[in-house]
């Protein structure tokens, strides 16, 4: 087999770009939900979720849905409380109050849900276990409340580890500039973070500093959060092998500071906050440098009360107008400027006059679901295309593959994913000439994406069985 049909590699490509189906169904605020596995959010008027503001839900990898929290409460798919599902400790008024993880180490039968106490409270950062074997298959919460930390604020967020197998997840004490990154693995959960001294301290003076959102790009290397009441929007690089957070660039607000989320490709962060001459915002990332990010800031919109912000499973950014019966969209995150198409009132919650409204939160997800690698670094491509230039050889390969850079005119970085968009492999800074990988890979199909000053080369490698 020499050859692989254009058919085929087309289905990989949409495989790769779209697989992941774990956030295609939403509940958030007072009752309400969005059904997105039609392609398109669909409200969804029977759920039984009510919180002022943190949430997440959980689908499997089809997009079916499996449950949804509030971080004090876990309702299972028919939308009734889980045994045990109540008197989980974090918060209906925290920012981001309860996050689900799958547990790597259960082939897809147990979630962590991780939950954080408002206003920097006493019942800190904790997690609890769902076992969705349990109760005929719709679940049960077998374990509850075990603490991680105390004395942090109301963020967190979670992305998927470079070799794909686990996850970190990162909170922020409060009343210091650390960030707790914690790994969960097929190994457990590890009690012992990786600890990055850097950036603002978020300091004590007003509880109003825990609050706000924070949030990975799809991309994996950047973080971003919110700090409330001191009116600055952090970015900082991530190492998704280390853990470790560097690199701090401050973006001043004019007023207090809310909502943070990256386009899918990661060139573009959307902020929101409270300063009636701008309440949504967007800035430019790809220079990378601080002067230049700043000036890059566009006002999108004047309406007022926005908070949470969330990217979509159809990749567009969805705006949270506070306790409203609409949601508004960011249409095309990626694009630059005002033609990245923001509509206030885009999508009618409450069709039915049921009394539906958002609160102030939008569910939270690990990022990693939203993940389009190939677009990733890109300054623009947004899909991924097989080359056809031959780069790859041999291809099949029961051994290893080389990859040919001898007509390459600048430094490279190679990338390769599995079909399922995990980065199995990365070599960096690559010059002129050849270098071999694959021998260690598994029989299947694998995209390698080759990024250097001329643009993004992708080609389809097929590993056989010796």
């Amino acid at each position: 087999m020499k050859k692989i049909s254009i058919l085929f590699v087309t289905l990989f490509i949409n495989t790769f770009v779209f697989s992941q189906h774990q956030a295609d169904h939403w509940y958030f605020g007072i009752y309400a939900g969005l059904d997105f596995s039609s392609g398109s959010p669909v409200p969804v008027t029977d759920g039984a979720l009510s919180t002022t503001e943190g949430c997440s839900s959980i689908s499997d990898v089809l997009g079916n849905l499996l449950f949804y929290t509030n971080g004090v409460s876990v309702w299972n798919r028919n939308n009734q409380l889980m045994p045990n599902g109540t008197g989980l400790d974090g918060d209906i008024s925290t920012s981001q109050s309860g996050l689900i993880v799958p547990d790597p180490a259960s082939n897809g039968s147990d979630y962590y849900i991780f939950t954080l106490a408002n206003d920097g409270g006493a019942n800190g950062f904790r997690y609890s276990i769902v076992d969705m074997t349990e109760d005929s298959g719709l679940g049960d919460v077998i374990t509850k409340n075990v603490l991680i930390q105390d004395n942090v604020t109301e963020r967190m967020a979670a992305q998927k580890q470079l070799n794909g197998e686990g996850y970190w997840i990162v909170v922020h004490d409060w009343g210091s500039n650390a960030f707790d990154a914690y790994s969960l693995t097929s190994s457990g959960l590890q009690l012992t973070p990786v600890i990055s001294n850097v950036g603002m301290v978020h300091t004590t003076a007003q509880i109003q500093n825990t609050y706000g959102q924070m949030k990975f790009s799809t991309c994996t290397d950047q973080l971003a959060l919110a700090t409330g009441y001191l009116d600055t929007v952090q970015l900082l690089d991530f190492d998704p092998v280390t853990g470790i957070l560097s690199n701090p660039i401050s973006l001043p607000m004019p007023d207090h500071v809310y909502g943070v989320e990256f386009s899918s490709a990661g060139n573009n962060l959307y902020v929101t906050n409270y300063d009636m001459y701008g309440t949504l915002l967007q800035y430019d990332l790809t220079s990378n440098i601080q002067d230049s990010i700043i000036a890059s800031r566009k006002v999108l919109s004047l309406t007022e009360d926005l908070y949470a912000l969330q990217l979509g499973p159809d990749y567009k950014i969805y705006v949270n107008k506070s306790f409203s019966s609409q949601l508004n969209v960011i249409n095309s995150p990626n694009t630059p400027g005002y033609d990245c198409d923001y509509v206030d009132n885009a999508l009618n919650l409450d069709p039915n006059y049921l009394g539906i409204t958002s609160g102030l939160g939008l569910p939270e997800f690990p990022q990693n679901i939203f993940k389009t690698e190939g677009s990733c670094f890109a300054n623009g491509i947004n899909e991924v295309t097989a080359s056809g230039k031959n780069l790859l050889y041999p291809n099949p390969s029961g051994d290893e593959f080389t990859v040919n850079l001898s007509n390459q005119h600048s430094q490279s970085t190679i990338v390769v994913f599995d079909a399922e968009g995990n980065r199995v492999a990365q070599f960096n800074e690559v010059s002129e000439g050849k270098i071999s990988f694959g021998k260690n890979l598994s029989a299947g199909i694998y995209l390698v994406q080759i990024r250097n000053d001329a643009g993004v080369t992708n080609e389809i490698a097929v590993k056989i069985e010796e």
